[in-house]
């Protein structure tokens, strides 16, 4: 839908999230320490600098990612693809 926004075409997007998991001191049991996250699209219509600005939107404006806002690390690695 971001990437609509601004005039583009998407072909495909693909994204992965590698997710960090360390002891929770707290109670002893696991919490979620690190998220990396990978998106790779192909889209025409955008340059590298705007679809970087979509990824980070949608990052920040995610459900998900507000649902882990608790996480202290969440990496973002975009690039569009040709």
């Amino acid at each position: 839908a971001l990437l609509g926004q601004k005039g583009a075409t998407v072909h495909t997007i693909e994204t992965k999230a590698d997710v960090s998991l360390g002891k929770d001191e707290a109670d002893g049991g696991f919490k979620i320490t690190k998220i990396a996250l990978t998106v790779r699209g192909e889209v025409d219509g955008v340059d590298e600098a705007g679809f970087l600005e979509a990824a980070e939107a949608a990052k920040v404006g995610c459900p998900i990612s507000k649902a882990l806002a608790s996480v202290e690390d969440i990496t973002l690695d975009a690039a569009l693809e040709s």
